[in-house]
C-alpha cells in the first residue's frame, strides 16, 4: 500500500508554521478587506498562502495548487512590507515576488493540492476560532490532509491530519500525534451538534430542535469537522451555496472525519466529490457525523417541512 508521508509531513509542517504567520497578524496588524464577492480578505490570508505555496512548490514543483486567495489587488508596497516584517520577525525567507507566489498555481497535474490559507476569516478577525487547511488530491480522491487551529477549544494550537485508508491523528499543542476516532453516542437528547456561527441557515437549527437535539456548539472554520473527528462533537450540518462550495473548504475536513471513522454526505446522502477548485454536491447542504444516526438524520432531513420550505 502507498505511503504519503512527505506529502503528509510537509503539509504539518505548514500548517504549523502558517500559524506562527497569522498569530502574528493576529495580534500585530489587523488589516482587512472585502473581495469582490463581498467576503472578507486580510493581509494574514496573503502571508499564509504566500508561505505556503511558495514550500509546496520547492518541494513538489510538479503539482498544481488550488488556492483559495488570488489576484493580489490588495497587495500593494505597503501591504507587501508588513508581510516581510511578519516573515523576519518569525525567521522565514522568501525572496521571491510575493504577488507571484500568490498566484502561482503549478502545472496542469492528477496531484492537486488544496490551500486554506484562513479558514473562518470572520472569526479570525474577532479574535474566535479559525483554521489553516492543506489537502493533496490524486485525480480528485482526497489523500491527505492537515488542519491547524490556533487555540483550539481556548488551549493551544491543535494539529489535525489524515491520510486515506490510515487513520486520523490529532497533536495537542507540542504532544507527539495520537490517533482519534469520532465518539459512539447514538442518543438524540444527548448528541452534540456544531453549526456555522457566521454562515448558517435558520433551517439548521429549526430541525435539530424538532428532532429533540439541545446541545449546540456555535464555532468558525473546519474546526466543527475536527470536533467531529476527535469525538467531542457528533453532528455538523452545513449550509451549502452549491456554486461557492469550493475544494479547499471541505477536503481537508471530509477526510479528516472519514479517516476517524465518521460519515459525511450531502443532506440527500450522496458523497461529496470535487473537481478541480470545485466542491460538487447535489443538495445545499451537508452532514457530518459520528454515523451512528447518519441514516436516521438523513430520513429526518428528506420529509421534514422546514427544510422542504427553507
Amino acid at each position: 500500500m502507498v505511503h504519503y508521508s512527505k506529502e503528509l509531513s510537509l503539509a504539518i509542517d505548514l500548517v504549523k508554521k502558517a500559524s506562527l504567520i497569522t498569530e502574528w497578524f493576529r495580534t500585530k496588524h489587523s488589516s482587512s478587506f472585502t473581495k469582490s464577492d463581498d467576503s472578507p480578505v486580510t493581509l494574514a490570508d496573503f502571508a499564509s498562502q504566500i508561505f505556503i505555496i511558495s514550500e509546496i512548490r520547492k518541494y513538489f514543483p510538479e503539482d498544481q495548487i488550488i488556492a483559495e486567495e488570488e489576484s493580489g489587488v490588495f497587495l500593494n508596497s505597503n501591504a507587501e512590507e508588513i508581510i516581510k516584517s511578519c516573515y523576519n520577525s518569525i525567521k522565514i525567507d522568501i525572496k521571491e515576488n510575493l504577488k507571484e507566489i500568490l498566484n502561482y498555481r503549478g502545472p496542469r497535474s492528477i496531484r492537486q493540492w488544496t490551500v486554506d490559507p484562513i479558514d473562518g476569516t470572520k472569526g479570525f478577525q474577532k479574535n474566535l476560532a479559525y483554521a489553516i487547511g492543506i489537502g493533496l488530491m490524486i485525480q480528485f480522491e482526497p489523500i491527505i490532509c492537515a488542519i491547524g487551529v490556533p487555540n483550539y477549544k481556548n488551549t493551544s494550537l491543535s494539529i489535525f491530519s489524515a491520510e486515506k485508508n490510515h487513520g486520523a491523528k490529532v497533536s495537542y499543542g507540542d504532544q507527539n500525534f495520537t490517533k482519534i476516532k469520532v465518539s459512539d453516542i447514538k442518543d438524540l437528547k444527548i448528541i452534540r451538534m456544531c453549526y456555522s456561527l457566521h454562515y448558517n441557515k435558520p433551517w439548521v437549527l429549526d430541525f435539530a430542535k424538532s428532532l429533540n437535539i439541545t446541545n449546540f456548539i456555535p464555532l468558525d472554520s473546519m474546526a466543527k469537522l475536527c470536533m467531529v473527528a476527535e469525538g467531542s462533537a457528533e453532528i455538523y450540518v452545513k449550509p451549502m451555496n452549491i456554486e461557492r462550495s469550493f475544494t479547499w473548504d471541505f477536503l481537508p475536513g471530509e477526510l479528516l472525519v472519514k479517516e476517524a471513522g465518521g460519515m459525511i454526505t450531502d443532506i440527500k446522502g450522496n458523497p461529496i466529490k470535487y473537481l478541480n477548485e470545485k466542491c460538487k454536491v447535489t443538495a445545499p447542504g451537508l452532514i457530518a457525523s459520528n454515523g451512528t444516526r447518519h441514516k436516521d438524520l438523513l430520513t429526518a432531513l428528506k420529509s421534514n417541512e422546514i427544510l422542504k420550505n427553507s
